[in-house]
């Protein structure tokens, strides 16, 4: 018997089972059962299944074929093998091959032969819609003596005494250098591709298919559902990949929202916008050749991801374009595509979606816990809070960590803005760049200059001018800077309140033995500030008392957990005046 152990909340504090039932028709049956043992108590947290027959092609066999071309039926420039989790893929220099594993999950079942080659079939003609001549054919996988053939059609007659191991889908290999994200990254993915794409898919859209039956996933039963299913399997995370207070925002934003735009999501499928769409439309699935732009790998194995309103689908690209730092180009793309769509609800329900999408990909990277790219997972949850911030048309924020030398303002501001998205501006960093100074270089020389009234004024008014140009962007901005005199305090709060965007101002403050503690600490490590124990003691009484009563949280950030003081931070900003936060 095969022991295995999983644990998808990264969790040391909880023990997990597996338990194996074996069936003695020789179908090998394995069902798991993960168990929250805690305080003598047994709780199912999850309940997946993986259940295989005689007939599947095991990872062995796989790496068996990679070493023999005589089981191709065609030339083989080169083979390579890239593994997901729910398949392989065999690179061939001109043919790709496409084979499920026979796993089954609460929402995908490749678990017998039979599946699996309907669900092959389905891709193969779902995927036809937007890739024709990707998408080729379903071929056979035969077995002779141990040895593995790919036949070369899906009708293909078998050899005497082989028989069908396994099913593939057969495609054609695009070239990488034509990858929309490889694109994107050499500066060639511009504008005028993203109004292509706006065209293809607003037209794929008109002509997708809708019925009584996809039209039920546009009801706000079914959108509730997702979105309940979403906050429950993320809940363990809490904490460690998502902050408490912006978990309970979102999920209390979604809940409003559903609420209060009932009559938009009816109208929506009255207008017919609930069609069978691509359900995983973003860069990572698009090649641009210099003759035509494929979009590829639309979802097949389950009809709720994949029956939705076509808002959705528009919503995954431009939250992924945005989630890759061109705003530009998502906003473009939303705009051709609103205009060749004639859709004049999208601007209403877009962020609605956005959010949706961006939270499914922080989820789906959860899972991957402990061995995900948990700066990532914090991207996508950071995005989703944005996009519930803009649901109920509230102007970006501005937060202004401020507070004496040694008292911990960069490093929440640092943590702040991974978990909110707002863009960071540093006084230490500007500084350093106005005057071309490289950042980890701490001069002994012009420390006046460096550091004198005239440079500082300077840096405020650099500070308040870049704030304002991304919150007119609808981007959050943090400032983090000492603040210590009241007249900067006070421009940066006139911008903020002639302009209309709402702030608050956070000082930090910790016990003088703390914050000699933190300077000493500091020295010994590479540090853009160029803050010191003498520099510290030389400027505290500097600092002039804040007389602010609202708009103001003052910080006690002696202690290291910095989640509990995002956590107070957002809670009094979030607490604001909802029309203007």
């Amino acid at each position: 018997m095969i022991i295995a152990v999983k644990n998808p909340a990264g969790r040391k504090d909880i023990a997990f089972e597996t338990f194996f039932v074996l069936m003695a028709d020789l179908r090998s049956v394995r069902i798991t059962y993960t168990l929250h043992v805690s305080q003598k108590k047994c709780k199912p947290l999850v309940k997946d299944a993986w259940m295989w027959d005689n007939f599947f092609v095991n990872k062995k066999e796989i790496e068996k074929i990679l070493k023999d071309k005589r089981g191709f039926p065609h030339r083989v420039r080169y083979l390579k093998l890239k593994e997901t989790y729910i398949s392989w893929l065999i690179f061939t220099g001109d043919i790709v091959y496409k084979i499920k594993k026979p796993v089954r999950f609460s929402y995908l079942d490749f678990s017998t032969l039979k599946k699996r080659k309907f669900f092959l079939t389905q891709e193969l003609k779902l995927n036809q819609r937007l890739a024709r001549e990707v998408y080729l054919d379903v071929v056979p996988i035969a077995v002779k003596n141990n040895r593995l053939r790919f036949l070369e059609k899906s009708d293909s007659p078998l050899l005497k005494d082989e028989k069908i191991k396994d099913y593939a889908l057969k495609m054609k290999e695009i070239p990488q250098r034509y990858y929309a994200p490889s694109l994107l990254e050499r500066g060639y993915l511009k504008k005028e591709v993203l109004g292509k794409l706006a065209k293809i898919i607003a037209d794929f859209h008109k002509r997708a298919k809708t019925s009584k039956e996809i039209e039920k996933y546009g009801r706000l039963k079914i959108i509730r559902k997702n979105w309940e299913e979403n906050f429950k399997q993320t809940k363990p995370f809490v904490g460690k990949a998502i902050n408490k207070t912006i978990f309970v925002f979102i999920k209390k934003e979604i809940r409003r929202f559903l609420k209060e735009n009932r009559t938009l999501f009816e109208k929506r499928i009255r207008e017919k916008k609930i069609r069978d769409c691509h359900g995983d439309f973003h860069t990572g699935n698009i090649f641009i050749s210099p003759k035509k732009i494929f979009i590829i790998d639309c979802l097949e194995f389950n009809k709720r991801f994949r029956y939705q309103d076509t808002a959705a689908d528009t919503a995954f690209l431009a939250m992924d374009l945005e989630y890759l730092k061109r705003p530009d180009l998502s906003d473009y793309f939303v705009k051709k595509y609103a205009a060749r769509s004639r859709d004049k609800d999208l601007f209403k329900i877009l962020p609605f979606y956005k959010c949706y999408r961006a939270y499914v990909r922080a989820k789906v990277g959860c899972f991957s816990l402990p061995k995900g790219d948990i700066l990532s997972i914090k991207r996508y949850f950071s995005l989703s809070f944005r996009y519930a911030l803009s649901l109920k048309n509230r102007s970006p924020f501005m937060l202004i960590i401020c507070g004496q030398i040694g008292t911990g303002k960069t490093h929440l501001a640092e943590y702040l803005s991974l978990i909110t998205g707002a863009y960071l501006l540093r006084s230490d960093v500007l500084r350093k760049k106005m005057l071309g100074i490289p950042l980890f270089s701490h001069p002994k020389k012009n420390i006046k200059k460096i550091y004198g009234e005239r440079t500082t004024e300077r840096i405020y008014k650099k500070m308040g001018s870049e704030a304002l140009k991304r919150l007119k962007r609808g981007r959050p901005v943090i400032l983090d800077a000492t603040f210590s005199k009241e007249k900067h305090r006070k421009k940066i709060r006139g911008a903020a309140e002639r302009s209309g965007f709402p702030y608050l101002f956070v000082e930090c403050y910790a016990p003088e033995k703390k914050i000699l503690a933190r300077l000493k600490q500091r020295a010994k490590k590479k540090e853009i500030s160029d803050a010191t124990v003498e520099v510290y003691l030389k400027r505290k009484q500097e600092f002039e008392k804040i007389k602010l009563k609202k708009r103001f949280l003052k910080l006690n950030t002696q202690g290291n957990n910095v989640e509990q003081k995002a956590n107070r931070v957002l809670e009094k900003l979030l607490s604001l005046d909802a029309k203007s936060i």
